[in-house]
C-alpha cells in the first residue's frame, strides 16, 4: 500500500528556503510568514519523514545528513512545480491584456473600429480582437468563453446569454437624393406605402410591429425587394428603386450615407426602434481590460444616441 502523503508543497518550499538561508527568521521574512508558522511547517515535515532535518548551531541552522538527502530529492520537484505555476500565471496575464469581442457585420464595419482605435491608443499593452458574425453563431462562442462579450443590435433569445441593453434609437427613412417624399424631412406610413419599399433581410422580423401599425391604418407595406447586406441595399436605393428604413445610429456612424447620393427623413407618426446592448454570460469573469473595453463601447453607443436625439 502506498505511503500516505500528509504534507504539501508549502512545507517543502519552506524547508528549501530555510536550507538556502540558514535561518528560520530570514525564511519567515522571505515567505512573508510569522516565524511560528515556519516552525510549524518544519515540524509537520519532520513528523512526516520521521527524522530531524535541521540542526541549530551557534551561528546558523544547518541540514542534517537526512536533510541534505531530502533537499537533493525534492528541490527539482519544487522548482518544476514553480515553473509550471509561473507559466500558467504568465498565460493568465497575457489573457488579461487581450479582449475578444464579437458583433454583427454591420456594427463591425461602422461602430467598433473607431472604438478599438481609441481604446488601444490609450491602452497600448492591450489587444482587441474583433469577430464579425451573425447573431445565431454567437451563442456558443459566448458560452464557451471564446469571446468576452458581443455587441448586438437587438435582444437575443438565447438560453444562457444575458443581454445588457445600453440604448435604442429610431429607424429613419432613407431614399435617393432629392426624392420628393423626403423633402419635408418627415415621411408618414401612408406616404411610405405609396413608394416601392426595400428592406434588409434580417430586419423582416423587426418589421412585424410596423406592418401591424400600417394594417390598422388600412395600408399595405410590403417589401418589394430584400437585400442581405446594407451596401447592396444602398446601391438599389441610390438607383431610385425605392425607399428603405435604417437605424439612425448606424446612419450616423462610419460615413455610410453620402449626402450627394442619399436623403434621410424621420418616420412620422410612429415609433420604430432598434435596441443596442452587450451580450455575455450572466455572471461574466471579465478581465480588467475586457471590462474597460465594454465601458468604452457603452460610452460610444450612448454618445451617438445623444447626438441623434439632439
Amino acid at each position: 500500500m502506498p505511503t500516505r502523503i500528509t504534507i504539501g508543497p508549502a512545507e517543502l518550499e519552506t524547508f528549501l528556503v530555510i536550507a538556502e538561508l540558514g535561518s528560520f527568521s530570514k525564511a519567515a521574512e522571505r515567505l512573508s510568514l510569522a516565524q511560528p508558522s515556519i516552525s510549524n511547517r518544519v515540524q509537520r515535515l519532520e513528523r512526516a519523514v520521521r527524522t530531524p532535518l535541521f540542526e541549530r548551531t551557534a551561528r546558523a541552522v544547518v541540514l542534517t545528513p537526512a536533510g541534505e538527502r531530502l533537499r537533493a530529492q525534492v528541490q527539482p520537484i519544487i522548482h518544476s512545480l514553480q515553473s509550471v505555476i509561473a507559466e500558467f500565471c504568465a498565460e493568465a496575464e497575457t489573457r488579461s491584456q487581450s479582449v475578444v469581442v464579437a458583433t454583427t457585420p454591420m456594427l463591425a464595419t461602422v461602430l467598433l473600429p473607431p472604438v478599438i482605435n481609441r481604446f488601444t491608443r490609450s491602452n497600448p499593452g492591450v489587444t482587441v480582437e474583433l469577430r464579425d458574425q451573425v447573431t445565431s453563431e454567437l451563442a456558443s462562442q459566448i458560452r464557451s468563453g471564446q469571446v468576452d462579450f458581443a455587441v448586438l443590435a437587438r435582444r437575443p433569445e438565447i438560453d444562457g446569454v444575458h443581454f445588457d441593453p445600453v440604448t435604442a434609437d429610431r429607424f429613419k427613412v432613407v431614399g435617393p437624393h432629392g426624392h420628393p417624399a423626403l423633402k419635408k424631412g418627415r415621411v408618414t406610413l401612408r406616404e411610405l406605402s405609396h413608394q416601392p419599399f426595400l428592406l434588409l433581410g434580417n430586419y423582416k422580423a423587426r418589421l412585424g410591429g410596423l406592418l401591424a401599425q400600417a394594417e390598422l391604418q388600412g395600408l399595405d407595406l410590403l417589401a418589394a425587394r430584400t437585400a442581405t447586406n446594407v451596401w447592396t441595399l444602398l446601391g438599389l436605393i441610390s438607383e431610385g428603386l425605392g425607399l428603405t428604413l435604417l437605424p439612425g445610429l448606424v446612419l450616423s456612424l462610419g460615413g455610410i450615407i453620402d449626402d450627394r447620393r442619399f436623403g434621410v427623413a424621420e418616420l412620422d407618426g410612429t415609433v420604430f426602434t432598434r435596441e443596442y446592448g452587450i451580450a455575455s454570460l450572466a455572471d461574466p469573469k471579465w478581465s480588467t481590460s475586457a471590462r474597460a473595453f465594454a465601458g468604452a463601447v457603452r460610452s460610444e453607443l450612448i454618445a451617438h444616441s445623444s447626438n441623434e436625439a439632439s
